[in-house]
């Protein structure tokens, strides 16, 4: 991931191959090197984590200089309640998906066949998964283990 600057403006993102378009009559090496970038205005973005707040909305700016390193540069503004409600349910929606999946893998566990024992220890199990919507936030599910 780079960044070009050239005449104080930033073109962002910008890659290698933006570099050989709009440089047509240039060979340029496999691996550009630091000359090759200081001589087209071309600096490495350090990556910086997304954060995950489904609160926010979450857009990403211009990299910010910093210690002599450009870094991605993430922005925040809040979401409108709708946005938060939708987010809200399309994460229920996987939660929700996810147990089903679980659910239908111990399925087997809960047949005439199998121990009174092994049914009673799945059964918790299972139980718990079906409680997972109880849970306040669907961002932050805490799974039960399995047995």
């Amino acid at each position: 991931m780079y960044l070009r600057i050239i005449n104080n403006e930033i073109s962002y993102p910008y890659t290698i191959k933006d570099l050989k378009a709009a440089h047509r009559n240039i060979t340029f090496p496999n691996e550009i090197g630091e000359e090759t970038m200081t001589q087209f205005g071309l600096y490495e973005v350090g990556q910086t984590p997304k954060p995950n707040d489904y609160t926010k909305n979450i857009t990403e700016g211009t990299p910010v200089l910093t210690d002599g390193v450009y870094y991605q540069n993430w922005i925040q503004t809040g979401a409108s309640q709708s946005e938060i409600d939708y987010r809200l349910e399309n994460q229920w929606f996987i939660i929700r998906e996810t147990r089903n999946e679980l659910l239908a893998e111990c399925d087997w566990t809960q047949l005439a066949d199998i121990p009174t024992e092994t049914k009673s220890i799945w059964s918790e199990y299972r139980q718990s998964l079906r409680d997972i919507t109880s849970q306040p936030n669907p961002f932050n599910i805490t799974w039960p283990v399995k047995p």
